[in-house]
Parts: structure tokens; sequence; C-alpha cells
């Protein structure tokens, strides 16, 4: 059998086991909880949600725009090169503004080899005390401060070349101002800045004549000089709108009014007065295109301002004022008005503001309402002009043959207070069709005219007008799009029995 083993059992560990548990809690630590830190929690920038803008060139001022307000405008390649120097030949040549004096480039000489202008970029902030820039991270102000970068291509040493820098306070008429004269501080790709105060003005520009040799010009005429312009938006002041395609209405940068300017003249395509990137409206309403320019309905103009009259941008809390420049038909008291408001333009959710309004005469007439930003970058207000009363569907069109609906979208600034506040749908007597739109009659004869109301806003033809009623010189004649036979003077005679519809 195998033999026992010669070495003894392994002894049993030295080591008594481990104590059981007491079930007593731990003791506290003895060092404290670190303490709270001593400095404030770093607060949300002021400035908003400011962002860097590239400039798109701009065929109506045949130079690259920034067409928003933002922390800076860069031309990003637009402006690279020279006329038609060999080899670098550039784009939209010679990129100086259409409202100023012709002002052409020198062609001569070859690309980064002799004198261009390269890049543009101006940027809201400043420059230290030995020239090192410090953007300050928010928009473009009036009063504020903001400095041009130039990149340059110098020849040789760059010690014949000079660069004339120029600032325009509006664009459509440019004055230029000249801010410095700087030489090249070296040869070949060279960068150079220079701050300035903003002005007063929606839309600026910078130019840059680039000479060699030569004496400070706006526009020289060396064979070897480059001139080039950068228009940027500023905000702080009132705005003029600028159509945005892909929103498809006209658009208005951070400032403290949004003016349409002529960019919603006329409706549809109404005789003489086609309106200008029709419908203008994010949804794609149909405006109804009867009728003839400025003896029909039409929207011509819409303003929005702050309701203080202060100068600042429009920011979330602010109350501001809609005011709609219209065109109302004979004695206007046939023509209704509704003003609504979306918080997000991109993706707009239409509420009323108010009630529903008539026109308080005939011809060219003023109506405003009131509302409080609620929170929301890019917002956007409505005007709907109608001939009747009709029933705006899902999206606040409406559908009569003399009816015009438009837009107009703002750029409203953050407010750190309005953050988690819920917006609240304005409140109107106005929700259903019709409310109390007709002097507080009730009952079966305010439903009686309502629906009279509805059936002229539904109609393609109006009553003829008669002696007080006629806008001078522009009668209705026949009435609307043909021989009045369904209506005539039968409808007429019934409306006008009718005390407060259109008399």
């Amino acid at each position: 059998p195998i033999a026992p083993p010669t070495n003894p059992p392994i002894a049993p560990p030295t080591n008594p086991p481990i104590a059981p548990p007491t079930n007593s809690p731990t003791n506290l630590p003895t060092n404290p909880p670190t303490s709270s830190p001593t400095n404030p929690v770093t607060p949300p920038p002021t400035s908003g949600d400011a962002e860097p803008q590239s400039a798109s060139f701009d065929s109506l001022y045949g130079v690259p725009r920034c067409a928003n307000v933002g922390s800076s405008c860069d031309s990003q390649d637009l402006l690279d090169g020279k006329g038609s120097m060999t080899n670098g030949q550039e784009s939209n040549a010679s990129n100086t503004n259409k409202f100023g004096q012709a002002c052409n480039d020198g062609n001569s000489g070859s690309y980064h080899s002799d004198e261009s202008i390269d890049q543009i970029t101006v940027t809201a902030g400043d420059l230290d005390s030995v020239g090192n820039p410090v953007p300050s991270g928010g928009y473009i102000v009036e009063g504020g401060r903001a400095y041009v970068t130039v990149k340059l291509w110098c020849w040789s040493s760059g010690a014949s070349d000079h660069a004339d820098l120029y600032l325009s306070s509006d664009a459509s008429s440019p004055d230029w101002q000249s801010l410095t004269t700087i030489t090249c501080p070296g040869g070949g790709e060279q960068t150079i800045r220079h701050a300035f105060d903003v002005p007063s003005g929606a839309v600026q520009s910078v130019r840059v004549n680039f000479r060699y040799n030569g004496s400070p010009s706006t526009c020289s005429n060396g064979s070897y000089d480059d001139h080039d312009d950068l228009i940027f938006a500023v905000g702080g002041g009132p705005q003029t709108a600028s159509f945005d395609a892909g929103l498809g209405a006209p658009k208005c940068s951070f400032g403290s009014s949004c003016d349409s300017v002529g960019l919603l003249n006329g409706r549809g395509t109404i005789n003489s007065g086609n309106e200008i990137n029709k419908p203008n409206t994010l949804n794609t309403c149909s405006d109804g295109n009867y009728g003839s320019y400025h003896s029909d309905e039409s929207i011509d103009k819409i303003v929005v301002t702050r309701a203080d009259g202060a100068s600042g941008d429009f920011t979330e809390g602010d109350e501001v004022t809609i005011t709609a420049s219209i065109w109302c038909w004979s004695t206007g008291t046939s023509d209704y008005i509704d003003f609504y408001y979306a918080s997000d333009a991109a993706n707009p959710v239409w509420n009323q503001i108010g009630a529903r309004l008539r026109c308080p005469g005939g011809q060219s007439q003023t109506v405003s309402s009131n509302f409080v930003l609620p929170q929301g970058g890019l917002q956007a207000v409505r005007v709907n002009l109608m001939y009747g009363s009709g029933t705006p569907g899902l999206n606040k069109c409406t559908s009569g043959s003399w009816d015009d609906t438009d837009d107009l979208v703002i750029s409203v600034k953050s407010n750190p207070e309005m953050q988690g506040v819920s917006e609240t749908a304005f409140p109107s007597k106005h929700d259903d069709v019709q409310g109390e739109i007709v002097d507080g009659w009730k009952d079966s004869e305010a439903d009686e005219a309502a629906k009279e109301l509805q059936e002229m806003n539904a109609s393609t033809e109006k009553p003829k007008l008669k002696g007080k009623d006629k806008v001078k010189g522009k009668g209705k004649g026949k009435g609307k799009g043909g021989s009045n036979k369904s209506k005539g003077k039968d409808a007429e005679k019934k409306l006008r029995g009718r005390k407060g519809l259109w008399q």
C-alpha cells in the first residue's frame, strides 16, 4: 500500500478570523466635506446667441454681404485675387458697391506675387494695446466696438504697398469715412487690423483700397491696385427687412424695430399691384388675386416696434407693437383684420392677438396691435386682411378672392428671466368664427350677420359702388372678375339693409 505522506498537514493560519461586524455605524469622517465654492457660478453670456456670419455675394449691391447680425462677418474666399490678374481672377470683380461710384481693379501682375486683397472680416470687439484682437463674442451693435481684419498679399518687401480703410454707415448710399491707412508690414501674405466705433446704421460697409504707391483714396486707379467692400448687418437700431428665400418671407436681424418697407406692397397678381415674392408667408398661404391695386384690399407694409420706444434690441418679454399699413375697399366697413404671432418662425404655430378689427375707413389706413414677445430667437408676426369675414384654416390663412396674408420675421434676443416660462396664448374673443365683431349684436341677428360676412368673403363679386362709396376715379363698375350676375343689385340692397356691414 502507498505510504502515508512524510510531510505533516499544513498548520492552521496563525491569524485569527476577521471579527464579526459590531453593527455599530461607521464613525463620521474626521475631515469635513469640501466647502461650497467661494466664487459664484459663471453666469450665462449676456451676448445671447451671437454667431459668426459668413458673407454671400449680393447681386443687388455687387459685393459680399452678411444679411444677419452676428459676432462677425467674414468674406471667406469671395474676394480672393484681383480683377483678371494672371492665375488669380477675382470672383464677381470688382466687388465694390453698385450704389456708389464705379471702381475697377487693376489687372496687372500675377496671383500671390503681386498685390491682392484676399479676405476681409469685421468682428465685434477691440484690439489690445499691442494690436492683438480681443473679440467680445457679442453682436456687432450700434455704439459698440468692432475691428476689421484684412488679409493681403504684399509685393516684394511690402514697403511700397498701402491699404486705405474706409467705413460707410449706410451701404445703400455709401459715404466713405476714412478709418486709417496701413503700410504692409512685410512681403507676401500679411494681416492688418484696425478697431473702430460702430456708428448708427442697420446695414454698414467697409472698403479696403489696396494700392501700389500713390496717395490715400477710396478708389485709386493704379494697374496693380485692388478695391473690395464687405457689407455687414448691425444690431441695436431700426432694421430694414430683406426677403429670406428659405423662410419665404421678409426677415430682420436684431434691432429695435423691423420694417418690411416695400417687400409686401400689393397682393398676389392683382392688376397693377403684383406683390414681390408672393405670397410672403411662412406656410405658403395663397393670396386672392381679384381686384386692382389701391382700389381693392392689400397689405402694403408691416412694421414691428418696441412699445416703449426704447432703442434696445427686441428681447424676450418685451412688449411690441405691430403696425400694418393697408388699403381698404370703399368705406372700409366690409374689410377685417386679424393679427397673429408665432414664437418659432421655422415651425410656426399661430396665436391670434386680440380681437378681429374692422378697417377704420376706406383707402389707405393704419391698424395696430400689441403683444409680449415669448421665448424664441426667431419669431414671426402675421396680418390677415379680409373682405367680409373668413374663417382661418389650420395655418390661419383665409381663402377669399380679395384676401391678403403677409408675414414678417423678427430676430429676438434671449432673456434669462424667461427661461422655463411656458408660452401662453394671448386671449382673443375671436377664436371661433366671429365672436362679437359686428357691434355687439346678439343671438340670431349676430349669427345672421356673421353668415353674411362669411358669404361676402367666399364670393368672387362685390356690389357696385354708388355715390360717396366710390373711390374717386376707381369705381367698381360691374364688380369683381365678371358681370356680377349672381348678386348685383339684389346683393347690394340686402347688404345695405343690414346696418353697419359695409354702408
